[in-house]
């Protein structure tokens, strides 16, 4: 009897401070500080970091669960912050607090925490006891060698990463405290060994003895002097692969998405990431040069990751800092360093900026943008980064400085009206620019070295819609009609009538009224083809606007890359290639030959894709109801009654439209077999042939709708705007007429709330 008191009081006494954890990605700031075990209570310390006025909130679904237990333990209580209410952060930009759940059973010696909700922080493997470790925990972390500052080996809980490859423990014996562990890999076996002597780990794999150093900053590190060269653009590909760090299966995660830019039709590519049960992850990736690219996933999102054509970069995720391996990952560890040097960030320069003139603005940006330049010259100097992460960094200064000068317009309306309070729908004009407000833009933002700055993309866009610049100007038919020559155009009898005509007597784009149904049918009959002259002649005339307004020459990367996104973004977008005459004519001026070879290539590979994608199936074109209008959307619904329906009003040239389509892609997959129809509707201002070639990769059912019908269906959910989603439930009844952005575990469950 007095033991089993003994064990009661003992359990209501127990407390595990700085507890050792598996997965700790969702929110990496989060930190559990101490767990108190009592016979009434489970009470877990948090200390958790943010930035000063953001604010966090404990909501009334955050539990907790034993690993391998049934049952979920909710929140009773909160001491520290307001319960189920949004906390500010103070100054300090920490938060301590303590949450109160009920007592846990006596056996359990793992538990994991969360919240009950998408997105929700979630920490897994907490460990209240640690019986089942192999090695002394002090070897649970990364060690760097000591010589180069190099990652060698990481001790988790459950896998070691080494040599770039993710290994179970197979067995561990030691002598002393020295350890010789045999590591497991798809069948592959690796014994090393290795002990702990003040604090530093000595290391043997198969090759001599090294010493690894816990901080990285201690150890010694060669820098590299070597620059990047041309050609910057190269028809190649890189590796990014990695390891989630203490990853779990139930995160319920099992892909993430590589966010990649392509710079040459002004697209971004998802790439997917597959995760392997072990959290390993592998991903070959086409890449023409070197660039930022963006992880994002349910696990993490980072942004600090530079992949080079014919390298690979191992990544570890999902601690408080990302881990790098391979060829680029002291480059990586260099600029993502270097990030701290940043001296423009909107939120602490928009009480300054709130009222400023466009030149006042200006000096003030370049006067940051020294400061910045400055910095990064003293970092150089102390000869602790690379050259090439020097040379990155000083272009992206450059160039993202420019983007945000280019902004003023954006930037000084929207930082007024947060310092003044006003709503967002209120309309603040921002000042013109004076006629001297470009003159920090100059020839060498033309050189293709900009291609290595992760602010090139975004620069080019902001030239190409640079503000009052970007006008529309007249053409007229005596310079459309020779320039149709040179594309795919080929006019018939009627047609050559109606050109002698127009040379003859038309010097606009206006037709008498008598010529007008004769204009129409020329116009329609070859759209295709206007259309591209007529983007072509706007563009050469913005050039020459661009030259004389900024001084930019003709000539270079710049020019190249904003004919190469303009002529071959619709081509990408909206899979409609372009004859090979009309490329070859609308690229004569683009001097960069990879540039040109890709978008040959590309538009060939699209003609191929398009001829494949009308053979996989998946997809519907329906014929629109013979209904009024106003009943069109009762008539289609009535061909899906039974199931649930998502109906997706979209257009062809809608980008956020097709990113939506996109991104939605494997949810449909994930729900092929329930009783769930994806509808696509859209009208005339999608072009036929387009759509006819777009819809093919879009599986569910597809109808394109007259200009009246549309209209109806407009007002009667009142879109204002595309993308725009309803959900039907399977009694045909609207119980979403605007369904609000939201990821795809989110989606999947409003639609099965109404099966």
């Amino acid at each position: 009897m007095l033991l089993i008191i003994y064990a009661i009081d003992s359990f209501a006494q127990k407390k595990i401070d700085y507890p050792q954890v598996g997965f700790n990605g969702t929110n990496p700031n989060v930190k559990i500080t101490r767990v108190v075990l009592t016979d009434s209570n489970t009470v877990l310390y948090f200390r958790t970091t943010a930035r000063p006025g953001d604010w966090i909130r404990i909501p009334k679904n955050t539990y907790i669960q034993g690993k391998n237990e049934n049952d979920k333990l909710f929140i009773k209580g909160v001491k520290g912050i307001p319960f189920n209410q949004q906390y500010t952060m103070p100054d300090s930009g920490a938060a301590n607090y303590q949450l109160i759940f009920p007592p846990l059973k006596q056996q359990v010696a793992v538990i994991d925490y969360g919240e009950e909700q998408d997105g929700g922080w979630k920490i897994y493997d907490i460990e209240l006891e640690q019986k089942n470790r192999l090695l002394p925990t002090e070897f649970y972390k990364e060690w760097y060698n000591k010589s180069n500052g190099q990652l060698e080996i990481a001790f988790y809980n459950q896998t070691v990463v080494l040599d770039r490859k993710v290994w179970a423990y197979q067995n561990v014996a030691s002598k002393g405290n020295r350890f010789t562990i045999t590591l497991l890999n798809n069948g592959e076996t690796k014994k090393i060994s290795a002990q702990l002597i003040k604090g530093n780990l000595v290391y043997r794999g198969s090759n001599e003895s090294i010493e690894l150093l816990a901080n990285r900053n201690h150890c010694d590190k060669a820098v590299d002097k070597s620059v990047f060269h041309e050609p910057y653009l190269k028809n190649d590909s890189a590796v990014f692969s990695g390891y989630i760090k203490n990853y779990t299966s139930r995160l319920g995660t099992k892909t993430m998405s590589l966010a990649v830019n392509n710079i040459i039709n002004g697209t971004q590519k998802l790439v997917l990431i597959k995760i392997q049960e072990n959290g390993y992850f592998y991903q070959k990736i086409p890449l023409y040069h070197f660039q930022q690219v963006f992880l994002r996933s349910d696990i993490a999102n980072e942004n600090d990751i530079y992949l080079e054509p014919g390298k690979e970069l191992f990544m570890v995720i999902g601690g408080d800092k990302p881990q790098y391996m391979g060829e680029l990952a002291k480059l990586n560890y260099d600029l993502s360093r270097l990030n701290a040097i940043r001296q423009f960030d909107y939120y602490s320069v928009q009480k300054k900026v709130a009222n400023m003139k466009p030149n006042e603005y200006k000096a003030y940006l370049t006067q940051l943008q020294n400061i910045e330049n400055r910095k990064l010259d003293s970092v150089y100097r102390l000869n602790i980064i690379s050259a090439k992460a020097f040379q990155v960094k000083k272009l992206d200064i450059k160039l993202s400085y420019a983007n945000n000068m280019m902004e003023y317009h954006w930037i000084v309306p929207s930082a007024f009206k947060s310092v003044n309070k006003l709503p967002n729908n209120e309309k603040v004009i921002a000042e013109q620019y004076p006629n001297d407000y470009y003159s920090f833009i100059g020839n060498d933002f033309n050189k293709a070295e900009n291609l290595l700055a992760p602010s090139f993309n975004t620069f080019i866009n902001r030239i190409r819609f640079i503000e009052n610049l970007r006008q529309m100007v007249s053409y007229h038919y005596k310079e459309i009609i020779p320039l149709l020559k040179k594309t795919a155009y080929r006019p018939d009898a009627e047609d050559k009538s109606f050109e002698e005509y127009m040379m003859a007597n038309q010097q606009s784009t206006q037709i008498d009224s008598a010529h007008a149904q004769l204009s129409e049918k020329w116009a329609n009959k070859h759209s295709t083809e206007i259309q591209l002259i007529t983007a072509y002649i706007l563009r050469k005339q913005y050039y020459a606007k661009l030259q004389s307004a900024i001084g930019i020459a003709e000539k270079g990367i710049l020019k190249d890359l904003i004919t190469a996104q303009e002529v071959s973004n619709p081509m990408v977008q909206q899979l409609t290639p372009v004859d090979e005459n009309s490329l070859a004519f609308l690229l004569e001026d683009v001097e960069n030959p990879f540039i040109k070879e890709y978008i040959f290539n590309n538009n060939l590979a699209i003609t191929q894709q398009v001829k494949i994608n009308k053979k996989n199936g998946g997809y519907f074109m329906n014929s629109t109801p013979t209904v009024e209008a106003d009943q069109i959307f009762d008539a289609i619904l009535a061909r899906y009654k039974g199931k649930v329906v998502v109906v997706d009003f979209w257009a062809t040239w809608c980008a956020p439209c097709l990113s939506g389509i996109e991104r939605i892609a494997p949810l449909k997959e994930d729900l092929k077999d329930k009783d769930v129809e994806f509808v696509y509707i859209t009208n005339e201002t999608s072009p036929l042939q387009t759509y006819n070639n777009m819809t093919p990769t879009i599986k569910g059912q597809h109808y394109r709708l007259k200009s009246d019908e549309w209209r109806y269906l407009a007002d009667k959910f009142s879109i204002s705007g595309i993308p725009h989603m309803v959900l039907v439930n399977k009694e045909g009844k609207v119980v979403n007429p605007h369904i609000a952005f939201i990821e795809n575990n989110e989606m999947k469950r409003l639609v099965e709330a109404n099966f």
